[in-house]
């Protein structure tokens, strides 16, 4: 018995069923594809976010160090401050006590400390020391102790220690 047609090959999968395979690979393909493209997308954002954090720590502490120059700067500047307004009153309090001297007697040392002024110098006399400079030493200071001694030139040689009452009492 012979058949009337040829023979022909069969295939496996007809063409439609083919089309749709190819197609589910092709998409499979394209999603392992975009999985490993996002993988490495990801690490390298994640680096990068890394990279990121080790900068802030980095500008956090120098903020900070930052501060901290400010604010010893800022203390600096008080004392600064503090110290040029102290001098500024040392300075009118020397004119001051320096216009008070009278032209009888002649200064050869002046100590000023917080709390009290030693004035070491000559006067041609007792008296003149007593009536020209010990009143305007005795309103401004507390307490006032005065040694005279003779000088080998005939003047009088004096050390005067002059106190206030310290503050809080």
């Amino acid at each position: 018995m012979y058949s009337f047609i040829k023979p022909r090959k069969k295939r496996i999968l007809d063409r439609i069923s083919a089309l749709w395979l190819s197609f589910i690979v092709l998409v499979a393909i394209g999603l392992v594809v975009f999985g490993i493209i996002i993988h490495y997308k990801s690490s390298f954002y994640i680096k990068m976010l890394d990279s990121l954090h080790q900068q802030n720590e980095t500008v956090s502490k120098q903020v900070k160090r930052l501060e901290r120059n400010v604010m010893l700067v800022n203390s600096q500047k008080k004392i600064f401050d503090e110290v040029k307004k102290t001098n500024d009153i040392l300075k009118v309090s020397m004119k001051n006590l320096f216009d008070l001297i009278p032209d009888q007697i002649t200064l050869t040392s002046v100590v000023m400390e917080k709390e009290s002024l030693l004035l070491k110098g000559y006067s041609a006399s007792k008296e003149a020391y007593t009536l020209l400079l010990q009143p305007p030493l005795k309103s401004i200071f507390a307490k006032s102790v005065v040694k005279f001694k003779k000088a080998k030139d005939g003047k009088i040689e004096f050390e005067s220690l002059n106190t206030v009452e310290p503050e809080g009492k």
